[in-house]
């Protein structure tokens, strides 16, 4: 019994290597910049990013390398439109310092 499961345990193991990295098979098949289904189910957009990977083809203890991928990411938050330059009205508007130095100018005047 205890060498049926070493057995299974052994053979899953080159199944498990076949695992994708997170968030890269929603760009299977797409170009960079498409847009993709993330892992959770949100919307992204495929972007190139560096994945990796165990290579076993020099035998055991495997070696990681690196391969360029595309993985979607989260789609980046349209820019909101620029906020509009107040109007200027024909109507007098009088700032601040302009109504200080109104009333101090009727102050003079009024001496």
């Amino acid at each position: 019994m205890m060498r049926a499961a070493c057995l299974v345990f052994v053979l899953a193991l080159p199944a498990y290597a076949d695992i994708p990295p997170s968030d890269t098979s929603g760009c299977s098949g797409k170009t960079e910049n498409a847009a993709c289904e993330k892992d959770d189910k949100s919307a992204g957009v495929c972007v190139k990013s560096t994945c990796g990977r165990n290579d076993y083809s020099n035998g055991p203890p495997p070696k990681r390398v690196s391969y360029e991928c595309l993985m979607c990411a989260t789609a980046p938050a349209a820019a909101a439109p620029p906020a509009e330059a107040p109007k200027k009205s024909s109507c007098a508007s009088v700032d601040g310092e302009m109504l200080i130095a109104l009333a101090a100018l009727l102050a003079r005047r009024k001496k």
